[in-house]
């Protein structure tokens, strides 16, 4: 089948795509609510069995390659009783790359799409902070860590970390000036890492059923090799107006990460959610809930700021 420019991404084009060009038995493909690229599909199989399918546009070989490390991570992670989902097929057509994985049960550690269930998620920190010590030492890949996150923080990165989106707002100019000089003088801190990172571990995807987490998702390629106390500075960000998670998510990164790592680390959150939320969702309420927060963040780690006993500075 021969499509051009984005007619691929269309579900019903993209059904077709998958049954002839890479054989997939499927009957049914339907958008998901997860994330915002529209890469994520919710498909089911002849037995009735339905996964989440995702894609990476593109047609290159070494898309194939990537994905199969994500394979291979994955299963590394269940293997230390992680729930990373399995994925089941992978492939590539002339317009882009796919895999499918496994529908994990329970539902995310949100009240709502911005609003984390603070109350579910402090109940299951010591779950989580498990989880994110089961990625230690499960680094692979050649991507630069610390060149990574220094180059969002001084210049931007490309869809993401905009720096322009918060210099055009009058009560987000002091929040990226404060971003740009902790780069330029925490940078130099970021260790290479040698852990499987997450790069996104949001309430949104974290899923949990009772008093367990059930899943992790959203693990996508290329698998980034870094340090796993980036994730934590992740988590907090969205739950540090809770006193209790930002005492204890706090004192945990800085028993795995330098004071002026971490600084960086939070730095680099505030200005990739404050971009993406203003930039995509302007009136949106979780918009001004992630602008409150990242001002609490930057209050603190503008100087010298405390967590618990020790010193952001």
């Amino acid at each position: 089948m021969v499509v051009t420019g984005e007619d691929w991404s269309a579900p019903g084009v993209l059904l077709q795509i998958l049954r002839e060009e890479a054989g997939l038995d499927l009957t049914t493909l339907a958008p998901t609510s997860v994330g915002e690229s529209r890469a994520a599909f919710w498909v089911t199989d002849r037995s009735g069995t339905v996964s989440l399918l995702k894609i990476m546009p593109g047609s290159a070989a070494d898309l194939v390659t990537q994905l199969r490390a994500l394979e291979a991570m994955t299963a590394r992670l269940r293997a230390r009783d992680y729930p990373a989902p399995r994925i089941t097929a992978l492939g590539r057509t002339g317009a882009f790359a796919f895999w499918i994985q496994q529908r994990l049960p329970g539902r995310p550690l949100d009240l709502r799409p911005g609003f984390p269930d603070l109350a579910r998620l402090a109940a299951l920190l010591p779950e989580i902070i498990r989880l994110n010590d089961a990625q230690a030492g499960l680094g692979a890949g050649t991507t630069d860590w610390p060149a990574l996150l220094i180059r969002t923080l001084t210049e931007g990165a490309d869809g993401y970390c905009v720096h322009a989106t918060l210099a055009a707002r009058p009560d987000t100019g002091d929040v990226l000036r404060v971003v740009r000089e902790i780069g330029a003088s925490c940078g130099p801190a970021i260790p290479p890492g040698t852990d499987y990172m997450h790069y996104d571990f949001t309430p949104t995807n974290l899923l949990a059923d009772g008093a367990a987490i059930t899943g992790v998702i959203d693990m996508n390629a290329p698998v980034l090799a870094g340090d796993r106390a980036f994730d934590l500075a992740t988590l907090l960000f969205y739950a540090y107006d809770h006193d209790g998670i930002r005492a204890r998510l706090g004192a945990r990164l800085l028993e795995l990460a330098s004071p002026r790592a971490a600084r960086a680390y939070l730095a680099h959150v505030v200005l990739r959610q404050v971009d993406w939320s203003v930039r995509h969702h302007p009136q949106a309420p979780f918009t001004r809930r992630h602008l409150r927060l990242a001002k609490l963040v930057i209050a603190d780690i503008a100087g010298s700021a405390v967590y618990g006993d020790r010193h952001l500075s």
